[in-house]
């Protein structure tokens, strides 16, 4: 176009033309393109004029400058995607730690509440959930009555199923409560009434654990039993084996439970005779009062550390050396 110029004119042209290249051309990284002098734009001006159209075209696309690709906002743009997925691969790691820490939260709450049912399934008796009229009636746990010899009828001789009265307190037909909870079960032993030394039940009742070592569990060891455990069932009462004076009462849910020692001057010698596992309440008894024997030392109970009701019953030689007890009734009883 500007060979229709004046040579003044199209010279402005082309500077103007060469300052619009070198403007866009500065918009990219590209080398910068040197201005021609008027004698290079001049023989430019008459090589186009003299030239073919074909040939004008090719010359202005060959001398345009070269234009790199930018790679600039490419980088950018790669960053920013790398960027976004740390993001999304640190949000996805805490989600993850999030459901990790729920799990293990609820798992020890499921062990909590597992022990915890554990703890109070294995610390109820089996037999406190039975009374003894429910027991002599068949009405027991299936493996308790299971591990039960077969029941028979026993017809005991002598006394009479009437009131047995005390100096201090009156039981209603003892021998008929004793008969009904040891029914099935062999008496271990027989007592005088009259004698003035006696076992600790007016009539004779089964025993389980004799003096001596024992074994309670497969983890628990050898451990020494110093008494034997008497059976006639909760509420039976005990009575005195001998006169004497209370030494010792005390109301507990440990060890021994509550528990009464009485001292007896027999041939001459201290022996103690140790009452355990007794039911609250039911002892009549304080420190220092005088027994006769064949009074009312308490009634059988689970209290402190017993797996049903029972009798724990001791003697103590000289008031603190244990014996076996039954070995010692059998030999002194009269």
């Amino acid at each position: 176009m500007t060979e229709r110029f004046a040579p003044a004119v199209r010279r402005e042209l082309i500077v103007a033309e060469q300052q619009r290249e070198r403007a866009l051309v500065a918009d990219t990284p590209t080398t910068p393109v040197a201005i021609l002098s008027e004698a290079a734009i001049a023989a430019d001006l008459e090589r186009r004029r003299n030239a073919s159209l074909p040939d004008r075209i090719r010359t202005a696309v060959t001398t345009r400058p070269t234009m790199p690709v930018p790679i600039v906002r490419a980088t950018e743009r790669a960053g920013s995607a790398i960027a976004a997925r740390r993001a999304d691969s640190a949000r996805i790691a805490r989600n993850r730690e999030r459901v990790r820490a729920a799990k293990r939260s609820g798992l020890a709450v499921l062990t909590v509440a597992f022990v915890m049912a554990v703890t109070i399934v294995t610390t109820i008796p089996a037999q406190s959930l039975v009374d003894p009229a429910q027991l002599a009636a068949g009405k027991g746990p299936l493996i308790l009555m299971q591990s039960l010899p077969p029941q028979e009828l026993q017809v005991l001789t002598g006394g009479a199923d009437t009131a047995v009265s005390r100096d201090t307190y009156s039981v209603e037909s003892i021998r008929k409560k004793l008969a009904v909870v040891a029914a099935g079960r062999s008496a271990a032993f027989t007592n005088d009434p009259s004698g003035t030394i006696q076992w600790p039940f007016v009539y004779g009742v089964p025993m389980s654990d004799q003096f001596g070592p024992r074994v309670l569990c497969d983890t628990c060891g050898v451990t020494m039993h110093n008494g034997a455990d008497f059976l006639p069932g909760r509420g039976a009462p005990i009575q005195a084996i001998a006169d004497g004076r209370v030494r010792y009462v005390e109301e507990s849910d440990d060890g021994l439970g509550v528990h009464v020692i009485i001292d007896h001057q027999i041939d001459g010698e201290l022996v103690s005779s140790v009452y355990c596992h007794m039911e609250f309440g039911s002892v009549p008894l304080s420190v220092g009062d005088q027994v006769r024997v064949g009074e009312l030392v308490g009634t059988v109970g689970d209290t402190g550390f017993a797996f049903g009701p029972h009798l724990h019953f001791e003697i103590r030689l000289g008031g603190t050396d244990n014996v076996d007890p039954v070995a010692w009734l059998r030999s002194h009883a009269n």
